[in-house]
């Protein structure tokens, strides 16, 4: 799972940028999930006096309603101590996780992959100051790049196609050299760095090659459940 974070200013083009990564990405196979941080404090998705409002009121901590052609979960709980980890953990079975805000929970965070949205040079510069793992910029209309910055910019109405082809080869990528491996602690995802993917991976796999009647052709699931005793 590849995890990309669509930072950016109010109005400078973060949810359009991530409407052409989604749109590219879904139609070469991709499955893609969206994470959407919304700061208010009093908001809901839910609206007040419908029957999915009134379950929750009488202490419903999971609500689900179920449409012919979606399913929408609302979980009630306290967000404001929630992780980078169990954010991603909701989306466990997409390739590609892609989170709209949270820039002060991504903003350090070597291996999440950032895409600044910027409305002028000085944003751009003071992304670079702030992010780490910045891969590229975007905006609407043109921007003058200043001098020292390597990673591209891309012009939201111009190069809507190019953006979408730039992501994709870093995700093609991240699939060739990450093991397709995922950590749970107490049903957990925990988010690991490619080495330690690795690392755990061939470890695994080099003990269960020891066991009897085992025979291991390259593209194995391996479930490894502890329990202390």
């Amino acid at each position: 799972m590849l995890v990309i974070a669509v930072v950016g200013s109010k109005s400078s083009g973060k949810t359009r940028t991530i409407e052409l990564l989604v749109k590219h990405l879904s139609q070469r196979g991709f499955k893609i999930a969206t994470v959407k941080h919304i700061p208010e404090k009093d908001f809901s998705i839910d609206t007040k006096g419908k029957d999915t409002w009134r379950h929750s009121e009488a202490g419903a901590k999971t609500v689900l309603s179920v449409a012919p052609r979606e399913i929408a979960v609302i979980m009630k709980m306290n967000t404001e101590n929630l992780g980078l980890n169990q954010i991603v953990g909701f989306c466990e079975d997409a390739d590609v996780v892609i989170l709209e805000g949270f820039r002060d929970l991504v903003a350090e965070n070597p291996s999440i992959y950032k895409i600044v949205a910027v409305k002028d040079s000085g944003e751009i510069l003071e992304a670079c100051g702030k992010f780490k793992s910045i891969i590229a910029f975007s905006g609407f209309g043109e921007k003058e790049i200043p001098e020292g910055i390597n990673q591209p910019y891309f012009n939201l109405i111009k190069d809507s196609e190019k953006i979408g082809t730039f992501i994709e080869k870093i995700v093609e990528a991240s699939k060739g050299k990450i093991e397709d491996l995922r950590l749970y602690v107490h049903g957990t995802i925990i988010q690991v760095n490619p080495f330690v993917q690795r690392i755990i991976s061939k470890a695994v796999l080099a003990m269960v090659s020891t066991l009897k009647n085992v025979e291991l052709s390259g593209d194995e699931v391996v479930t490894v459940k502890i329990k202390r005793r």
